[in-house]
């Protein structure tokens, strides 16, 4: 028997989210997720192709997780299920399959809008840190008569050749 402590009231724990429990139940949970998964892919990739702020970015990152995470569950109990599965009336057979392939299509949409404007933000600041290095870089030259004693001009350690900074806000 589990020792309660009566001194100090502990909070009441949620209830556990209830999981469809029939083969039609879950078919029609999976297919609303799907809408809502399909939704919100297209919002983040509009937001994306867009160029809006990183915050707005990181709350739809936010928000795919636990819709995935109820996806994945949710799915392998009905491919688990292949007696329910087979049994499903047609036109939710129907509906799952046409939410299954746009969920994909999104998907694949979306992925690749991450794929470019990843690839756009990495150009963008590798430009601009190359133009820090090339503004760093200042030719060293020999003052006197063909460098007299090999002595050579040196760049201040100070000043507006060390102090550039990269905004990290892109």
């Amino acid at each position: 028997m589990d020792k309660v402590d009566v001194r100090f009231p502990q909070p009441a724990r949620p209830a556990p989210a209830s999981v469809p429990k029939t083969a039609q139940e879950r078919a029609c949970a999976l297919i609303d997720l799907m809408g809502r998964m399909t939704a919100l892919l297209r919002r983040e990739t509009e937001a994306v192709r867009n160029r809006r702020p990183t915050a707005e970015l990181a709350q739809y990152a936010r928000e795919k997780q636990p819709m995935s995470l109820v996806y994945e569950e949710v799915s392998r109990l009905l491919r688990v299920d292949r007696e329910g599965l087979a049994n499903l009336p047609a036109e939710i057979k129907g509906a799952l399959k046409d939410a299954s392939t746009t969920l994909r299509a999104a998907t694949e949409e979306n992925a690749e809008a991450l794929r470019v404007g990843g690839e756009a933000q990495k150009l963008v600041v590798d430009t601009v840190v190359g133009a820090i290095n090339r503004a760093r870089q200042i030719p060293k030259t020999a003052y006197g008569p063909a460098g007299a004693a090999g002595r050579a001009y040196a760049p201040p350690t100070h000043g507006p050749q060390t102090s550039a900074t990269l905004n990290t806000r892109l």
